[in-house]
């Protein structure tokens, strides 16, 4: 029973059926799309649109928007995922407050000369006030973090670049003294180094 089950898993699995053959074919559509490559561009880019997102008021929808806008621009999602928790339940209260204000500051005057003075007009202010207030804040912080994951990258290639190019002139460094030493012996009149003829 238990086999015949096994069998049946593994062919469904196998012909892109069953839960693990939609993920796998949900995998291999996020490769396509670019959502799940880890190079320098994808990664800034899915950095810029998880700061975007994980700073705005968009609780519960953040997941989604993240993974449309990795789409669109073809940024890395778990990249994107991973510094959203910038905004997590012990910063956002400060964080929103924080919008609220700025928001209130800079349009307060603005929106209340749209809104009609009920609560619900009230109310929508607010949060409208909140959502530019965020939008102030986010977007500088993910072209910072953009630009920060580009640079970070390209030192790293550097250093790789640099130590690859040291082990390289060390190693020719090495080849040459070895035959600098067996030229030597050569014009002695051995053919081999004399630790080598003792070996």
């Amino acid at each position: 029973m238990f086999t015949r089950f096994l069998l049946r898993h593994r062919r469904a699995t196998a012909a892109g059926e069953g839960p693990v053959g939609r993920s796998q074919r949900v995998r291999a559509w996020l490769n396509r799309s670019g959502c799940l490559r880890f190079r320098r561009e994808p990664v800034a880019r899915g950095v810029a649109v998880g700061l975007l997102i994980g700073m705005t008021p968009t609780v519960g929808f953040q997941t989604l928007l993240m993974l449309a806008g990795c789409l669109l621009i073809r940024g890395n999602f778990p990249a994107a995922f991973a510094v959203s928790w910038i905004s997590n339940p012990l910063t956002l209260p400060a964080m929103v407050w924080a919008y609220h204000q700025l928001g209130e500051r800079l349009f307060g005057r603005w929106l209340g000369a749209l809104s009609g003075g009920g609560r619900l007009d009230e109310a929508f202010s607010d949060v409208v006030a909140t959502a530019l207030g965020s939008l102030i804040f986010a977007v500088p912080v993910a072209l910072i973090g953009y630009l920060a994951v580009l640079g970070a990258a390209e030192v790293w290639q550097r250093r790789r670049h640099h130590a690859r190019r040291r082990r390289r002139v060390s190693a020719r460094r090495g080849k040459g003294f070895a035959q600098r030493l067996h030229a030597r012996h050569v014009r002695r009149g051995q053919s081999t180094p004399p630790d080598r003829k003792a070996g």
